[in-house]
């Protein structure tokens, strides 16, 4: 029950962070006019290309909701830069273009304890992203491909019968979107939804649902 209420909560707080008001909006476009602007540089800040995210959230394997951690490195590819002259010091300005594409290798965990049985899934992958910025919130999606080590560990009741141990690597593959919301040039609050279809076992889907901070550099 607690897992579910958790996964409901994080659901609930990304359509919050979807629909929040003003997240949207770009700066009008009188700005772009201002006289101000005239002899600043047309080039977008090429900082701040690569972010350390870092997460949690809940993954519901089967039908029960366990904690789960994730982490991923963004480093940028191309993309994001046109010719919108830059806000007055204003990096809200600065953000905005064409959609920019990331490499994002990642780690993840989540395990579970039950009586006489315990489930961890360690996974590693590498995802591709696709990020269309905003003057303060961005919107992702992306896919990956990438292994999870699964572990099992059951207690056998017979004392003449030796517990089973079981270990396995499966390949996987995952579909994502969601957004950030960004506080300053360096820290983002992001939040997503993502699905993992595993393959060779027995619940072949995973949904998840996180939200953490991204640092940019």
């Amino acid at each position: 029950m607690r897992q579910r209420t958790i996964f409901a909560a994080l659901v609930a707080g990304l359509c919050a962070l979807l629909l929040a008001p003003g997240a949207w909006a770009q700066p009008p476009d009188d700005r772009r006019d201002d006289s101000r602007y005239d002899d600043r540089d047309d080039d977008r800040d090429e900082d701040h290309r690569f972010a350390l995210g870092l997460a949690a959230g809940v993954v519901e394997p089967d039908e029960e909701g366990e904690i789960y951690y994730t982490a991923g490195f963004r480093i940028h590819l191309f993309g994001g830069d046109d010719d919108d002259e830059p806000g007055d010091d204003d990096w809200r300005y600065e953000r905005r273009g064409d959609i920019e594409a990331y490499l994002e290798p990642e780690v993840g965990y989540w395990e579970r304890d039950d009586v006489g049985r315990s489930e961890s899934d360690f996974s590693v992958g590498v995802n591709a992203i696709g990020v269309v910025p905003g003057r303060t919130v961005d919107y992702f999606f992306g896919v990956g491909l990438g292994f999870h080590f699964l572990d099992t560990q059951i207690d056998v009741a017979d004392p003449a019968v030796p517990d089973i141990d079981e270990s396995d690597e499966v390949f996987g593959g995952n579909f994502q979107v969601g957004l950030d919301i960004h506080f300053s040039r360096a820290v983002s609050l992001y939040g997503a939804g993502r699905f993992d279809v595993l393959e060779g076992v027995e619940d072949t889907l995973q949904s998840k649902v996180y939200m953490g901070l991204r640092f940019w550099f």
